[in-house]
């Protein structure tokens, strides 16, 4: 028991689980596809019945609503996603939105095949199962984020992964403070008063369309527990 690790706290990011797996996933019948920069994976009021594999590139998923989107976290190599069984035939009232962050080469499959592989592959199974459990496990840690942390924290989170897995040889940050306000699924109002104390900080300076980190170790003391547990 004393060589067991300790469990990494879930993070907004989620990548590397089934690398291992490409050639098991290629046997089945999968298709690989481009996917450009800002495309959406899914349609609105279109039924989702198709996972992906993520090979290259980082997706980000959201929930929509008449209200707006709600932003909850994103994807990058080595995971499928969404994870499902069979073909729904049922509607909610929230849409799940799928979007590229960034250029992706990802592997299309139905549920059932993604079952199918599933069933005949024990190990892919279980890494599966560690995936899309570590994904609930954050949208749990998440809520209580929302309830108990600031704004900022979320702010701060997605700021970090850009820098280190979006955009990873530059501090400038292509994002608008619109854009990154979508992603965090933050108020106008929330973003202008976290990018104000990241300023005053001289964590980070802002011009158009772009955000340049300007300290990262203070960057990543404003992130969230999750955030900081999964850097080594």
């Amino acid at each position: 028991m004393a060589d067991i690790e300790p469990h990494i706290i879930p993070s907004i990011y989620l990548a590397n689980y089934l690398n291992d797996f490409e050639d098991v996933i290629l046997n089945y019948e999968v298709q690989k596809t481009q996917i450009r920069k800002g495309s959406y994976l899914t349609q609105y009021g279109v039924i989702n019945n198709t996972a992906y594999y993520i090979k290259n590139g980082i997706v980000h998923l959201s929930l929509g609503h008449e209200q707006g989107k709600k932003s909850l976290n994103m994807f990058g190599p080595g995971t499928i996603f969404p994870v499902g069984v069979e073909i729904h035939e049922f509607r909610v009232e929230y849409e799940m939105i799928i979007q590229a962050l960034t250029d992706c080469e990802v592997y299309k499959m139905s549920y059932p095949t993604l079952k199918k592989i599933a069933t005949e592959n024990g190990t892919f199974a279980g890494e599966l199962l560690r995936e899309n459990c570590d994904f609930i496990g954050y949208m749990f840690f998440d809520s209580i984020n929302q309830t108990f942390e600031p704004c900022l924290a979320r702010i701060c989170d997605i700021l970090y992964h850009y820098l280190t897995k979006v955009h990873p040889l530059s501090a400038k940050i292509p994002l608008s403070q619109s854009e990154l306000a979508s992603i965090a699924g933050a108020s106008t109002a929330q973003m202008e008063r976290s990018i104000r104390i990241l300023k005053k900080e001289g964590i980070l300076d802002t011009s158009r369309k772009q955000i340049e980190i300007l300290d990262e170790e203070k960057l990543l003391a404003h992130c969230t527990l999750g955030m900081r547990s999964n850097i080594i």
